[in-house]
């Protein structure tokens, strides 16, 4: 019998008895002692079971679908709030590993959970599991609401604050060295607010500490800051000694302001400003010829059209924008527009096209001769494929997996003649399509690209790639094959055409 492990620990549950060594060490002894073999270890740390969203908990996802798989006999828990503490998840996946025969054994409740008696003992668990998350989180929120009465702040400490030794939040002063010079949190801190009292919009103080090397902290994680964690901070009443009273109010806090009142009432007042200010583009959003097809090649995020000093439009890096570390340089929207121009008026479908389409078709004729023989014939193997996965005889993976190659398989089979048509009337379309582009306005240049393509990559001030839609992939791969044979005769490339299909 292949046994396997599937151990779990909260972030709050690191004590003796529950710590993943301890899981391990008992499952260890268990298996000895029966004689089983092992297969797997599922180890999880830092999460919870409360939760009955399982993509939450990406480990207890694969143990139970490598378990649906009979990859191994029998999964094995210390205890069977480790498996879940809801009790829906925990009856609905023991139900599926019933069902793929797969057995569960809890160590501390010595219980084997494929008996009846035990599938009976396991709803009485399963309901005093979740009794005991449900009474956990009442009293961890009358602990905070203590606090809160208190004056203490609940949660992880924003950035540029650590925890006294009297559990006071303060000024965080622990020495770190940035681009080669020693500073704190607290001093980052202290220039987002100058920086925005100044005048600066979000963006640009999340661009000034990123320059100097400074990262997140709490729940943001260790990253660089954007203009929206940047709106956060600047807004967080508790840097000036006040604390949220879960309700949406605010009270006086038992730790000391991090800034003083004048320069928080500077940041509000500078900020409305820029709120107020008016903009260099029209308050509602247009769109461009490339809105929602175009992306950025460095950090494959998406490109969004902004207007410059002088009205024209101009294409920003998104990522960027939010002051992430990114590359991509801003180009004019019309740099790209050329560029995409010139692409489709290289755009060739060769004059023995129409001799090749048609031999392809002769091809595919032969191959489906009867396609409504082979049509009957897929229908019939869906029917037996659901008939399968209801008795048992397939796992749930499986048979999704044989039902979509099935599908695809079955929706292939559109009559050859039929194909051949509507690629005749894709060509003449593509054909016409360069001068269409050159008559047609912004927003009807956007519909005709998103006819055409499904993605624009861009670096810098270059279109390189491309990726058609694919029911035009053919003729796209048709025009490339051809402008390769150019290229390799006529060197070098034409400027402004992608030097690149996917």
């Amino acid at each position: 019998m292949k046994a396997a492990l599937y151990a779990r620990v909260s972030t709050e549950e690191q004590v003796e008895g529950y710590s993943i060594d301890a899981q391990r060490r008992a499952f260890e002894t268990l298996v000895e002692g029966r004689g089983w073999t092992i297969y797997r270890e599922y180890l999880e740390e830092g999460k919870s079971a409360r939760t009955e969203n399982i993509n939450k908990r990406p480990v207890f996802k694969e143990a139970i679908a490598d378990g649906l798989d009979r990859k191994y006999d029998i999964l094995v828990v210390h205890k069977v709030d480790r498996f879940s503490r809801k009790l829906r998840i925990t009856l609905e996946y023991f139900d599926k590993l019933g069902k793929a025969e797969v057995g569960f054994v809890s160590i501390i409740e010595q219980m084997d959970f494929s008996t009846p008696w035990g599938k009976f003992t396991l709803s009485m668990l399963g309901g005093l599991a979740e009794l005991y998350s449900d009474n956990l989180s009442q009293e961890t929120k009358k602990g905070w609401h203590e606090r809160r009465a208190q004056g203490l702040y609940c949660g992880l400490l924003p950035f540029g604050a650590m925890k006294g030794e009297d559990g006071v939040p303060m000024p965080d002063t622990r020495e770190i060295y940035l681009n080669s010079r020693k500073t704190c949190n607290y001093e980052g801190l202290q220039l987002a607010f100058q920086t925005a009292a100044n005048g600066e919009s979000d963006k640009e103080v999340a661009q000034a500490l990123n320059a100097t090397g400074y990262r997140t902290a709490g729940n943001q994680g260790n990253r660089p800051f954007s203009k929206d964690t940047v709106r956060g901070m600047l807004q967080n009443p508790f840097y000036i000694g006040q604390l949220s009273d879960g309700n949406g109010q605010w009270l006086k806090a038992k730790h000391q302001p991090f800034i003083s009142e004048e320069l928080w009432n500077q940041v509000q007042e500078a900020r409305e400003r820029n709120r107020r200010a008016p903009r260099n583009h029209p308050g509602k959003a247009t769109i461009s010829s490339l809105t929602g097809i175009i992306y950025c090649w460095y950090c494959k995020g998406r490109i969004h059209v902004g207007t410059s000093h002088n009205g024209k439009r101009r294409m920003l890096c998104y990522n960027r924008s939010k002051g992430w570390d990114c590359p991509q340089k801003s180009a004019l929207l019309e740099v790209y527009e050329y560029q995409i121009e010139h692409y489709l008026e290289t755009f060739h479908i060769p004059e023995d096209y129409q001799a090749r389409i048609l031999e392809a078709h002769k091809k595919l004729q032969a191959a489906y001769d009867d396609t409504e023989k082979e049509q009957a014939r897929l229908k019939a193997q869906l029917a037996r494929l659901k008939k399968l996965f209801t008795w048992g005889d397939l796992s749930e993976k499986q048979y999704l997996a044989e039902k979509g190659n099935t599908l695809e398989r079955l929706r292939a089979l559109t009559p050859p003649e039929t194909k051949s048509r509507a690629l005749e009337r894709l060509a003449e379309f593509l054909k016409n399509v360069a001068t269409a582009w050159k008559e047609a306005n912004q927003e009807q240049r956007n519909k005709l690209a998103r006819q055409l393509f499904d993605e624009i990559w861009v670096k810098d001030k270059q279109v390189i790639a491309v990726k058609p839609r694919p029911e035009l992939k053919p003729f796209f791969q048709l025009s490339y094959e051809e402008w390769l044979k150019k290229f390799e005769l006529e060197n070098p490339t034409p400027p402004g055409v992608a030097t690149s299909l996917f």
